[in-house]
C-alpha cells in the first residue's frame, strides 16, 4: 500500500500537503482514482471526503465485490484533494489497493463529461419489451468481434474516419453510410468525444440500430481528434448504439474509461498485431475484473449487482 501511495504521489506531483490545507490548491483540475478496500472503510472514507472536499464537487461509485467483503470505489476528485485522500486511506485502510489513475482534462470534454455524469433516467419512447434490460449484461469485451476490429486505417482525419467507417458499417450491417457518419459528426460537433493519452470513443444514438454495437479502429497514423490534451489519436473506439439506449450508452462509455485509463493495457494493445489477438486483450481484462468481483463468466444477475450504486457528493 505505502509503495503505492507513494508512485500516486510522484505521478500527480504532490508534496506533503495536509488534508485540510487548501493554500497551495489548483482548483479546476480533477483525478480519477480506483481503489478497492474493505466494505467497513467505504463509509468512513466517504465522511472524511466529505470534510476535507469543502464545497469542492466530487463523486463516489460503489461497487460491491461478491463474496469477498471488499468493494471497488471509483473516486473522481480536485486535484488538490488527492493527497488527502492518499492519507486517509492509509490511516483507515492499510490494506486498500489503489490503481487505475488518470488525470481529469481541464476542460472536460463531452465524452469526459458523459462518464463523470450519473445514468439517465429511462426515456419515454424506450421500447415497452425491456429490450435494454435484456442487453445490460453486454460489456466493450463482449460486443467486440474480429469482424469490428479494423487496423490501419488509412485516414487523414476524424472526417475521413467516419466517412471510411460509414461505408465499412454499411457494407456489413445494411444501414446507410451518410447515416452513421452523420449520427457521429453531429454528436461531436457538441464537444470533441478525445479523451486524451491518444484515446478517442466516438459515438452516437443511431436510428434504425436495433443494438448496441462497438468498434475498435487504429488508424495507420495517429490522427488529430481536438483531443483535451492536444495529442493526436491512435486508439479509437467507436460505440453506437439504438436511439432509446441511454444506459446502455453511458456503460459502454464507462467501459471504454476503465480499459483505456490503464497505461499497461494501452501499451498491450498497441502490441496487438492483429484483431483476434485485440479481442482477447480486451477478453482477458474482463475476465480478470470478473474474477475479482467474483463473478463467474456469463452471469448477468451477478454482474448487474457488481455494478453498485453511486453517490453524487457536494460536501
Amino acid at each position: 500500500m505505502s509503495r503505492a501511495l507513494v508512485g500516486l504521489r510522484t505521478l500527480l506531483g504532490l508534496g506533503k500537503t495536509q488534508p485540510h490545507d487548501r493554500s497551495r490548491s489548483a482548483p479546476g483540475r480533477n483525478v480519477m482514482m480506483r481503489v478497492t478496500l474493505d466494505a467497513q472503510h467505504a463509509t468512513p472514507l466517504r465522511q472524511a471526503l466529505i470534510r476535507d472536499c469543502g464545497d469542492q464537487q466530487w463523486t463516489i461509485r460503489v461497487a460491491p465485490l461478491h463474496g469477498t467483503g471488499r468493494v471497488r470505489l471509483s473516486l473522481y476528485l480536485p486535484k488538490d484533494a488527492v493527497n488527502g485522500a492518499i492519507q486517509r486511506l492509509a490511516h483507515l485502510a492499510p490494506a486498500a489497493e489503489v490503481g487505475r489513475l488518470l488525470e481529469i482534462p481541464e476542460a472536460p470534454t463531452d465524452a469526459w463529461r458523459d462518464l463523470m455524469d450519473g445514468e439517465p433516467l429511462p426515456r419515454a419512447d424506450s421500447p415497452a419489451n425491456g429490450i435494454e434490460a435484456v442487453e445490460k449484461g453486454d460489456t466493450l469485451a463482449q460486443l467486440l468481434t474480429p469482424h469490428h476490429v479494423l487496423l490501419g486505417l488509412d485516414v487523414a482525419d476524424r472526417e475521413t474516419l467516419f466517412a471510411q467507417f460509414g461505408r465499412f458499417f454499411e457494407r456489413h450491417y445494411g444501414l446507410p453510410a451518410t447515416g452513421v457518419a452523420a449520427g457521429l459528426t453531429a454528436r461531436e460537433a457538441l464537444g470533441s468525444t478525445g479523451l486524451g493519452q491518444g484515446v478517442a470513443v466516438p459515438h452516437g444514438q443511431i436510428r434504425l440500430l436495433r443494438q448496441a454495437m462497438a468498434f475498435y479502429v487504429r488508424p495507420a497514423k495517429p490522427i488529430p481528434f481536438d483531443a483535451p490534451d492536444g495529442k493526436p489519436v491512435s486508439d479509437v473506439v467507436v460505440l453506437l448504439v439504438p436511439e432509446w439506449a441511454n444506459s446502455t450508452h453511458l456503460r459502454l462509455l464507462a467501459d471504454v474509461a476503465q480499459r483505456f485509463c490503464d497505461h499497461r493495457f494501452r501499451e498491450l494493445l498497441h502490441g496487438c498485431l492483429d484483431a483476434g489477438a485485440v479481442c482477447q486483450l480486451f477478453a482477458s481484462y474482463e475476465e480478470a475484473d470478473r474474477a475479482e468481483r467474483g463473478i463467474s463468466h456469463g452471469d448477468p444477475a451477478r454482474h448487474d449487482g457488481a455494478a453498485g450504486k453511486r453517490v453524487r457528493a457536494h460536501g
